[in-house]
């Protein structure tokens, strides 16, 4: 009796059906969920440089409240001898954003420490078309300066 063996391709989808259920799903932002993009801040600074006496000002008095308020991004706080004060923000994207923060004021530093917050991660880059589209349009972009008829106000009046 001959044995009965499906195709490649049949065999290849049921593997990848099977093998969906064994494999970590990766977090992703969608319905019901939300990843912040920001993962980790780190806080470096010098114990006995003057230029870090403004960030070591800040995390003796606003970096405890931030972390609490914070709980998704992880805040690491580390010295950094005979260097200037940085603030290193990891994303999950794998991006890395770093901001000198050595002539900055005590108030100066939430503001940017928010901005790395915030941030998404990606790199910034200037888009040169306004409209991003995977299928553009075989007339282009409607603009009223196009049309060469000129339209006026009694034009539209019904006629009797």
């Amino acid at each position: 009796m001959a044995s009965f063996r499906l195709p490649n391709v049949l065999n290849e989808v049921i593997r990848a059906q099977r093998d969906q259920f064994l494999r970590p799903n990766q977090p992703k932002n969608g319905v019901g969920a939300f990843v912040f993009p920001c993962r980790k801040l780190v806080f470096n600074y010098c114990e006995r440089s003057g230029s870090s006496k403004s960030m070591m000002e800040y995390l003796q008095r606003d970096a405890i409240e931030f972390a609490t308020a914070n709980p998704q991004i992880e805040v690491v706080v580390q010295p950094r001898p005979s260097k200037h004060p940085i603030v290193r923000a990891f994303y999950t994207n794998g991006e890395q954003k770093t901001k000198c923060v050595r002539r900055c004021s005590v108030s100066e530093i939430p503001e940017v420490v928010k901005s790395l917050r915030d941030h998404s991660g990606h790199k910034l880059r200037r888009w040169n078309r306004y409209v991003i589209s995977d299928t553009p349009s075989v007339r282009g972009i409607y603009s009223p300066f196009h049309d060469k008829a000129v339209y006026s106000i009694s034009d539209l009046k019904p006629k009797k």
